[in-house]
C-alpha cells in the first residue's frame, strides 16, 4: 500500500486480521457495542465519516486494539480535518439587539401582568378585615320577683317588654378577599441530559462557543447542562447514548451520520442539525 494513504492501508490490514480470525463483523459490533455499519465505515477507511479527529482515533484504536493489530493513531488523526468552530452569538448589532428582545419580551409581558394583578389586590384589602358579629340572641335579665307587701302590679305594657327578648341582626358585610402577593413562580430552568450505556466521545459547546466539555464517557456516566447555555453538541457514539430534554427521551435519527450525531437546541425546545 501506499504510505501517502493510511486509511487504505490501516482499514485493509484490520479487515484481514478479521478475516484471520475467524470473526464476523456482526459480533465484533455486539463485543465493542457499536453498529456495524461504523465497523464497516472503519474497514473501508471512509473515516472522516466517523467525525472529529477524536473520535476517529477512539473508535479506530478500540477496534484495532480488539484485532491486535497496531496501527499508528497519530497518522489515523492527521487523516480527517479537525471541525471548524463557528460562534453562535449574532456578529451585528441588529442580530444582537434581535437576540436580547426575544430572550425578554417573555419577562416584559408577564411583568406587565403581574403589576395591575397585585395593586388590585392591595386595594381590595386596603380596608382591613370585617367587623363580624355574631347572630345569637342578646340575654335580657329577668326582673327580680316583687315580695308580696311590694307596690301594687306593674303595668302590663312593662311586663310584656321586659318578657320579649331583644335580638341583635349583624348587618351583613362582604367577607374579606385573601390572596397571595406573591409574584408568579419562574418556570423551571430546561435542562440537557445525556447518559451513556457504553464509551463515547462528548463535545458541548456553549451559544459563546467556548468548549463546556470534551471527554470520554464511559457506561453509566450521566452529564447535565443548562439548555440555555448549550449551543452545540457533538456524540461520537449515539448507540450508546441516550439524549434527554426536559425529562423527555430524544430522537437522534434525523441528525445521526453513521454512529455519530451533530445537533444544536433551537428556542422551541427541538433538536436542529449543524454542519461539520
Amino acid at each position: 500500500m501506499s504510505v501517502a494513504d493510511p486509511s487504505t492501508d490501516i482499514a485493509a490490514r484490520l479487515r484481514a486480521a478479521r478475516h484471520e480470525q475467524g470473526l464476523a463483523i456482526e459480533e465484533l459490533a455486539r463485543e465493542l457495542r457499536n453498529p456495524v455499519s461504523v465497523l464497516e465505515v472503519i474497514e473501508r477507511g471512509e473515516w472522516p465519516r466517523l467525525g472529529a479527529p477524536v473520535f476517529v482515533r477512539h473508535l479506530v484504536g478500540r477496534y484495532a486494539a480488539r484485532l491486535g493489530v497496531d496501527v499508528d493513531l497519530e497518522a489515523v488523526a492527521r487523516t480527517v480535518d479537525a471541525p471548524v468552530l463557528r460562534s453562535q452569538v449574532p456578529a451585528s448589532r441588529l442580530g444582537r439587539f434581535a437576540d436580547f428582545s426575544a430572550r425578554h419580551v417573555a419577562y416584559v409581558a408577564g411583568t406587565l401582568l403581574v403589576v395591575p394583578t397585585v395593586y388590585a389586590l392591595l386595594s381590595l384589602g386596603a380596608g382591613g378585615p370585617a367587623d363580624v358579629r355574631p347572630l345569637d340572641p342578646v340575654a335580657v335579665a329577668m326582673p327580680a320577683a316583687a315580695p308580696p307587701d311590694a307596690a301594687g302590679p306593674a303595668q302590663p305594657s312593662t311586663l310584656a317588654a321586659a318578657a320579649t327578648p331583644a335580638v341583635a341582626v349583624a348587618p351583613t358585610s362582604a367577607t374579606p378577599v385573601s390572596a397571595s402577593l406573591a409574584g408568579p413562580a419562574s418556570a423551571p430552568a430546561r435542562e440537557l441530559e445525556l447518559r451513556f450505556r457504553g464509551e463515547s466521545w462528548i463535545e458541548v459547546l456553549g451559544t459563546d462557543g467556548r468548549s463546556l466539555r470534551q471527554m470520554l464517557a464511559v457506561e453509566g456516566d450521566v452529564l447535565r447542562f443548562s439548555a440555555a447555555d448549550v449551543g452545540r453538541v457533538t456524540v461520537g457514539n449515539v448507540a450508546a447514548t441516550d439524549v434527554w430534554l426536559d425529562g423527555s427521551p430524544v430522537n437522534l435519527d434525523a441528525v445521526r451520520a453513521a454512529n455519530v450525531a451533530r445537533f444544536a437546541l433551537s428556542s422551541d425546545g427541538s433538536i436542529e442539525a449543524v454542519a461539520r
